[in-house]
């Protein structure tokens, strides 16, 4: 199963707290898990949690413009990319969770 996952909040709202547990769920059942971080949710890659994702295996992508307009020029171990991969996660997991 291909599992994904769009986090748009604003780290203040912490909705980290809920995905973090969906990431591990997916992956206690061995599926494909991608995370796609679009605008305020780029602050994350200010953060370690992201990187020890793709560590694990997790397909973590945030968006480029949505960074550059927040000054985040390095994402870390994700891939900048535009709304174009987000489009295709959406047509090409089984499961597909949004926070918004």
């Amino acid at each position: 199963m291909k599992t994904g996952i769009l986090l748009s909040t604003h780290p203040s709202k912490k909705d980290d707290s809920l995905v973090r547990p969906l990431v591990e769920e997916a992956l206690r059942n061995n599926d494909t898990v991608y995370l796609y971080l679009l605008d305020e949710a780029t602050l994350y890659l200010r953060e370690n949690w992201p990187n020890d994702l793709v560590d694990r295996g997790v397909h973590v992508y945030s968006c480029a413009y949505g960074a550059q307009n927040r000054k985040i020029r390095d994402p870390g171990k994700t891939t900048f990319c535009g709304l174009v991969v987000l489009t295709q996660l959406m047509e090409g997991c089984d499961r597909f969770v949004s926070f918004n």
